[in-house]
């Protein structure tokens, strides 16, 4: 069944803390990418159990929320709820250490320029196909105008940059993109790439120079570079404070720029601009010497390490990398190379899964993971959705991906131009060196190891669980004695209600979440007590730090949630005990938690207690008692 967008962009909104609770939105090739105000209003178990989600991952201030293949047109649904504007993502507070910090910042800045990337990168990769095969001469002025557009971008890479890192700092983008465009203006380019030497220290540095202010200015090349203006960033922010605060508003409309402007020239082409090119030539360098000496474990480990570096999220922060070597060394592997081979892998091992399988649904979710990861080159629905859920794929995944990295590291595989996200038809972007078709020859069997091993390691690893399915019939009535009635099979789950009191609707619930019936149907109840039961045998599928809310699934596949107060989560955890850990199997009528109730009173928030089932879709009716007050032991909601 398709995913309705609009219902899961409304319980996604209301999971994470509603509209208020959002200072900016975005999402990549996979993931729905939020900034929120108060990271602790966001109920991940909610959020886990929303039909189309796969897996969340917190990192760089940043709430990801991993859906898949069809996260840009659930974003358009979900842009449509609130004014998000990503800019005000400084509203919110960093959160991590300060290399999460940096890592985040840094992919922050790279994810939006991807479709541009991307897609020039793909122009290159098309000219080099037909350059190749003698479609296309190099010196013809089609080819010349083609890549002229698809080079463009990269060779402007510092200011398009420039241009998202003032979005993310809330800084002038105008100012910041001068800043940038200087560093590659031909004139300046031009005048760098002299050989005066006369200035001492240039003459002590051996290196080429010329002079701003008597400051000497270090050759360097910053086109097609990341490294000298993301250095900037923190310097621009500061600077442009610095002019704000310093500038009298009757003279502010040109006095600000023109400082912003004076002051950043000589830092970023007297210091920044060349520790960037120092710094970027010396990773390429330590890059370099460790391919050179140790090829193969260089890529085959970084192959078999990429899932859990995608899991972080920072697999865009690598970007900078990749596209430093492309501009130092001529080619990468360290990402175009080594997710590849990740990449493919997880595709092989959801197919196996798919092949291993006899339940349709996952059979048919594999293979449709499978193509998307292999094809495609989107992995995430494949890793969360299969692979890590089902461990032993997984398993099968990191093995093949490291083969594969081994195979390519040893016979020299190396990206020359970027594409699109690494896939099966990435194996063109491995068209260059001295043998230019030897990276694609040896590409193909980095591809087959990368799929066929995970595919036959989880056809023997992975072993489907049994699923014992119990029903009890219900008899339609007779319509007629001489009419045969086929009587259809259907199950009938009683839960008893896990707390006393008195019994209100859903509709009455004063959360929207609750009441909109965006987390699943149900009903609630104001507690008599604070102390919550089990509601039927089960595991205690999750608990939250702020201990108000309980997660239960029962044996029958019911996923309740006990929701302990309206808003308690900003109680913190004071009010609340549990009495159960999460995992733990319990028998109906088990205490899981207690609540101090005239606390949360005291703290000026609702006791009114929601009992929902969150996987309600899955079930044909949730109907709630007709009683005022229940007791223990009595059935809350009748489940068909």
């Amino acid at each position: 069944m398709a995913l309705d967008y609009q219902e899961t962009s409304k319980k996604i909104l209301a999971a994470v803390g509603g509209v208020e609770n959002v200072t900016s939105a975005t999402n990549c090739m996979t993931r729905l990418r939020l900034t929120l105000r108060d990271e602790a209003k966001a109920d991940d178990a909610k959020v886990k159990s929303i039909k189309g989600v796969k897996s969340i991952v917190k990192q760089g201030g940043q709430y990801q929320i991993v859906i898949g293949n069809e996260v840009s047109n659930l974003y358009k649904e979900f842009a449509k709820l609130g004014n998000f504007n990503e800019g005000s993502a400084s509203a919110a507070k960093p959160t991590g250490n300060i290399a999460q910090r940096i890592f985040g910042f840094v992919a922050g800045c790279m994810t939006p320029l991807l479709p541009a990337m991307l897609g020039t990168g793909m122009v290159k990769v098309l000219l080099t196909l037909l350059v190749t095969f003698g479609v296309m001469d190099k010196a013809s002025s089609g080819y010349v105008l083609l890549y002229g557009m698809a080079d463009s971008f990269f060779y402007f890479l510092p200011v398009f940059l420039a241009y998202q890192i003032a979005k993310k700092l809330n800084g002038s983008p105008a100012l910041y993109m001068v800043v940038a465009t200087m560093l590659v203006y031909p004139d300046i380019v031009n005048l760098m790439a002299g050989t005066n030497a006369d200035l001492p220290l240039g003459s002590f540095l051996g290196m080429p120079s010329t002079s701003l202010f008597g400051l000497p200015v270090i050759t360097a090349t910053y086109t097609s570079s990341v490294l000298p203006i993301l250095l900037m960033a923190p310097v621009m922010k500061a600077v442009e404070d610095f002019a704000d605060r310093v500038s009298p508003n009757v003279v502010k409309a040109f006095l600000k720029p023109m400082l912003f402007l004076l002051i950043c020239t000589p830092v970023a082409l007297c210091v920044l601009g060349p520790l960037g090119n120092v710094i970027g030539n010396a990773l390429a360098g330590v890059f370099s010497a460790m391919y050179n000496t140790v090829p193969w474990l260089t890529v085959g480990i970084l192959s078999a390490a990429m899932p859990f570096i995608v899991m972080t999220g920072m697999h865009y922060a690598l970007i900078p990398l990749c596209m430093n070597n492309l501009a130092t060394l001529g080619f990468d592997v360290i990402v175009m190379v080594t997710m590849f081979c990740s990449n493919l892998a997880q595709g092989g091992a959801a197919l196996g899964v798919a092949a291993k399988s006899k339940d349709t649904d996952t059979k048919s979710e594999g293979i449709a993971c499978g193509i998307s990861a292999v094809v495609a080159g989107i992995t995430e629905p494949a890793m969360y959705g299969i692979n890590l859920a089902k461990v032993k794929p997984m398993i099968g995944a990191v093995i093949g991906a490291g083969l594969a990295g081994l195979f390519t590291g040893i016979t020299g595989v190396k990206g020359y131009t970027m594409g699109g996200s690494p896939s099966l038809f990435s194996i063109i972007t491995f068209i260059g060196g001295e043998n230019p078709m030897s990276g694609v020859y040896f590409g193909i069997i980095g591809a087959v190891i990368a799929i066929v091993v995970p595919f036959v390691l989880t056809l023997i690893l992975y072993k489907e669980e049994a699923v014992e399915k119990t029903v009890e019939a219900v008899a339609v009535p007779e319509v007629a004695e001489a009419e045969e009635v086929r009587k259809p099979m259907v199950k009938k789950i009683n839960l008893v209600t896990p707390v006393e009191g008195k019994v209100i609707p859903m509709a009455e619930i004063p959360d929207e979440g609750f009441s909109t019936g965006a987390l699943g149907e149900g009903v609630a109840v104001i507690p008599e007590n604070g102390n919550i039961y089990a509601p039927a045998d089960g595991v205690v599928s999750s608990v939250m730090d702020t201990k108000h809310a309980v997660g239960f699934t029962t044996d029958d596949g019911l996923e309740i949630l006990i929701h302990v107060g309206i808003d308690t989560v900003e109680l913190n955890g004071a009010p609340f005990e549990y009495k159960v850990s999460e995992g733990a199997h319990v028998k109906k009528g088990t205490l899981l938690m207690t609540a101090n109730l005239e606390a949360i009173k005291s703290a000026g928030k609702q006791i009114i207690t929601p009992v929902i089932v969150t996987n309600s879709d899955d079930y044909v009716s949730v109907k709630a008692t007709s009683q005022d007050t229940i007791k223990n032991g009595e059935t809350i909601l009748s489940i068909v």
